[in-house]
């Protein structure tokens, strides 16, 4: 997005920032002073984009005065559109494929084929008893289990309003209702009724999103001893938790909310880049303003209606 940003506010001929923007009988969009730059209509009458034969005379050519103080604003936020994509990059280097476990996965979640989709369904599916099943809360973790290095992973929500994502640890108990929260071995951020956020802290942080989380880059790095959550659509950081030393694997974790009837959504994991997309680079964002509140959130099972504030038992 910041490179998207960038795009729209530079002139095509010179390629540097839009200075006194002007549009052209076509919509056509440069500086005021490369206009002279543009070639020549039939019979030298007029000028002539570079994109189509439509021919323009002094008088079609508009200021743009709003677009103007776009890219004005652009201009001053240039560090900061900056500061996101070195963060992207950094965050990809580390980014690795992320499978579900089916044998993790509560039997009213249905799990895709690549193993990377998950859809809260009302219909039991049928699986092999497991004991690292969850049996109550619609959970499923992730196939990897870490302990080491810095790892990044993709999240994509879809239209998704209720969810829980993050890390666990491997012991976590599977065969009663999940309380979210780091003491239990929860880091996680959670999503309730749209755009009520929070993470697992103890207590509570409630987080202060300014717009809807619906594609989020989850970073665990076990050399600085966090795991960061970021808002991949704009590279902004929405929480960062300080890891405790732990002496067992942690594993990726994901839990949909109930759909209702007309949301056929998917939490879907994105496919890793290869790390030669990217090269190491310094990181830049801004932190949500947090506060706190008490009680858990407790994970969402199919026999209740979802929990928003559910004390820990």
């Amino acid at each position: 997005m910041a490179k998207h940003f960038k795009d729209i506010s530079s002139c095509y001929i010179c390629l540097s920032y839009l200075e006194d923007p002007v549009s052209l009988k076509c919509g056509f969009l440069c500086c005021l002073k490369c206009v002279d730059s543009l070639p020549r209509g039939p019979g030298g009458h007029g000028i002539v984009c570079f994109t189509c034969p439509e021919v323009s005379q002094k008088s079609d050519i508009r200021p743009k005065y709003q677009l103007a103080r776009l890219v004005s604003e652009v201009r001053a936020l240039e560090p900061q559109l900056r500061a996101i994509l070195r963060m992207n990059l950094r965050m990809h280097r580390f980014q690795v494929d992320v499978t579900l476990d089916v044998d993790t996965a509560n039997n009213h979640l249905y799990i895709s084929e690549d193993l990377q989709q998950v859809h809260c369904v009302y219909e039991e599916q049928k699986q092999r008893v497991c004991p690292e099943r969850f049996s109550v809360s619609l959970c499923v973790l992730g196939s990897r289990r870490l302990m080491s290095g810095r790892h990044y992973w993709e999240v994509d929500l879809g239209t998704s309003t209720e969810w829980n994502l993050g890390v666990c640890k491997e012991s976590v108990p599977r065969k009663e209702k999940v309380v979210l929260s780091s003491e239990r071995g929860f880091w996680i951020v959670s999503c309730r009724e749209k755009d009520t956020f929070r993470a697992s802290t103890r207590p509570v942080t409630e987080l202060m999103v300014i717009s809807s989380l619906h594609h989020i880059g989850i970073f665990l790095d076990f050399e600085m001893g966090t795991i960061s959550f970021y808002d991949v659509s704009d590279g902004s950081h929405s929480f960062t938790f300080p890891l405790i030393s732990v002496a067992e694997p942690l594993r990726p974790f994901f839990s949909p909310g109930i759909p209702a009837k007309d949301d056929g959504s998917f939490m879907t994991l994105c496919p890793g880049f290869s790390p030669s997309v990217a090269s190491a680079a310094g990181q830049g964002h801004g932190t949500l303003s947090t506060a706190g509140t008490d009680a858990p959130w407790v994970c969402t099972a199919m026999d209740t209606s979802p929990c928003a504030g559910d004390p820990a038992p």
